[in-house]
């Protein structure tokens, strides 16, 4: 009885340190934009290891070997996260192509007609209620909600970037 409890509890010990050693997950790197994989990513560990991708954009991630990875390749901007960043199993790209690294306006403003903009003040003085800005056609225009939560998403992959 107590060799067969020893006997599992060996196996199970030898069962769990090989999971252990084999701990990781596939990655994949892919355009931003069209969601497709990236070829030929060069990936660089802080540990001195690094990988170039293939055709899939596939690389496995062990995250107790490295503390920051840096994603380069000459079509996309640079991006560099550390282990902790590695909560999701696809790392997004940014294409270079479509990217400004400053933007100078020279322009001034239209100006607002004045009986315009004293119209607007009458308005609002005998109503009591001032204009929303707010476009209700929109709801019947599908391309132009399925637009503004693409440009949403956009945004907000910018600010996590």
């Amino acid at each position: 009885m107590y060799r067969q409890v020893i006997l599992t509890l060996f196996c199970l010990l030898v069962v769990m340190q090989t999971l252990a050693q084999t701990e990781g997950r596939v990655v994949v790197v892919a355009d931003m934009e069209t969601r497709r994989p990236i070829r030929d990513v060069l990936v660089y560990l802080d540990n001195g290891d690094h990988v170039k991708l293939g055709w899939q954009g596939k690389f496995m991630l062990y995250h107790h070997k490295f503390k920051r990875a840096t994603f380069s390749h000459p079509d996309y901007l640079r991006r560099v996260m550390d282990s902790q960043e590695f909560t999701v199993d696809t790392v997004f790209l940014i294409p270079l192509c479509q990217t400004l690294s400053e933007v100078i306006v020279t322009a001034e403003a239209p100006q607002i007609n004045p009986q315009i903009s004293n119209s607007i003040r009458q308005e609002v003085a005998t109503h009591g209620v001032s204009p929303s800005g707010r476009d209700f056609l929109s709801v019947l225009r599908p391309k132009d909600r399925k637009r503004k939560k693409l440009g949403q998403k956009t945004r907000e992959a910018l600010e996590n970037y």
